[in-house]
């Protein structure tokens, strides 16, 4: 799939996409927000026999609660957001080595052909998403200049 496209709002340049604070936004041209692209890095062992895009449309879900709970509430407005990421995927990676307490001494051929083709599928994404991105940011500075 590809980025999909948001709500309205500022770009402050604080990478958030919002006005913090609620104040405004000041010198910014104001442009159409768009969510970023996200990755979710699912190590297999907590995928429980399930698929990735199962995992994380189960962790996505909102939380029933009661109206006084602020917390559960603020957990759900989270949920939504993400969920409003038209760019996410999510891979799962299994096990880089069964030596989990030296991965960091290992040279990258000790570790597992599996692992690796996972790490590989991971850089392709990211590179496609980042000429994506690349591409359209011309496109939407002179749509900013415009209006």
């Amino acid at each position: 799939g590809g980025e999909g496209g948001g709500g309205e709002g500022s770009d402050s340049g604080d990478g958030g996409g919002g006005e913090e604070g609620g104040g405004q936004v000041r010198g910014a041209a104001r442009r159409r927000w768009v969510p970023p692209a996200m990755l979710w890095l699912v190590q297999r062992d907590f995928l429980q026999g399930g698929s990735v895009e199962e995992y994380l449309r189960q962790a996505l879900q909102p939380v029933g609660h009661a109206p006084t709970d602020a917390q559960a509430g603020q957990l759900n407005a989270i949920r939504r957001t993400l969920r409003s990421f038209g760019g996410m995927r999510g891979l799962g990676l299994p096990q880089p080595h069964p030596s989990r307490t030296s991965l960091c001494d290992l040279p990258p051929d000790q570790l597992a052909a599996e692992y690796r083709a996972g790490m590989q599928a991971v850089r392709e994404w990211v590179g496609s998403v980042a000429q994506r991105r690349r591409r359209r940011a011309p496109a939407a500075e002179a749509d900013a200049e415009a209006e």
